[in-house]
């Protein structure tokens, strides 16, 4: 009884690691999927992908040197305009402003991603706009970057990233992603069969031997039967020779006590 527990408390326990593989395969599965449109999505409109509201992108220029290097690579999040910080102190005198949020921004006269710091915010009939500098610049830039023509707020540089010094395709970079999470998947899939099959091996072994157990379960209850059945037949036999005997004892003494008379 208490193995019979123990096996279905086992089975139970695959079963649910089983779904637990199949949930994680199925999310890796949509992750991937998320990826592969965010960059078809992201390369038709010339953007950078961004993933979570992570995008990843290569510094070729050294405008904003000594904070970003040239060659270098940087993560950048989605931000609301009415968040970005403005620096403080003279933009043109020992380029004292350090202390603005660093924005992406799309310059569509150029027909590319520019990564600046703010240190300025103006007005003028058409709204709202952005004054922006590369640390390494002399002047401010000429464009006026509107609330529409940021893409996102700088968080970091990626360091480890380095050894891409001559500059990556940021799409190549999220195919390779997506090539990493797929082999995951497949390794998943593979692993799960495998489970799957080990298990079933495992589970008509479990049978057999069970199976086999009952066998000689039975063998032995019927050896000892046999034993006791001849023991019993035995015993019987002894106890008629002595009934035999008995009755012939008295017989002859019957006989005896007549003759005597």
């Amino acid at each position: 009884m208490e193995e019979k527990v123990k096996a279905s408390s086992n089975s139970k326990t695959i079963k649910k690691s089983t779904i637990i593989g199949y949930i994680v395969s199925i999310l890796c599965l949509l992750l991937c999927l998320y990826i592969t449109i965010e960059v078809i999505v992201a390369n038709t409109n010339n953007r950078p992908p961004r993933i979570f509201n992570i995008s990843v992108s290569y510094v070729p220029t050294e405008s904003m040197e000594p904070t970003i290097s040239a060659g270098s690579y940087v993560m950048f999040t989605g931000v609301n305009a009415d968040n970005i910080k403005t620096g403080s102190g003279n933009i043109l005198k020992n380029h004292e402003n350090r202390d603005g949020d660093i924005i992406v921004f799309y310059n569509e006269k150029e027909a590319k991603f520019i990564i600046h710091r703010v240190v300025g915010i103006e007005e003028d009939s058409e709204g709202r706009y952005f004054i922006t500098w590369g640390d390494n610049n002399v002047l401010t830039d000429e464009l006026k970057v509107r609330d529409s023509m940021v893409y996102g707020k700088y968080v970091t540089t990626l360091g480890f990233m380095s050894i891409f010094s001559g500059g990556v395709n940021t799409n190549l970079i999220f195919f390779i992603l997506v090539g990493i999470f797929v082999i995951m998947i497949a390794m998943q899939v593979v692993q799960i069969v495998l489970k799957n099959k080990t298990d079933s091996v495992k589970k008509k072994t479990q049978v057999d031997k069970e199976a086999l157990r009952e066998e000689l379960k039975k063998q032995i209850l019927e050896e000892e039967i046999a034993k006791l059945k001849a023991r019993n037949e035995a015993l019987l036999k002894q106890k008629q020779e002595a009934s035999e005997d008995s009755i012939e004892e008295k017989a002859e003494i019957t006989e005896n006590d007549t003759k005597e008379e």
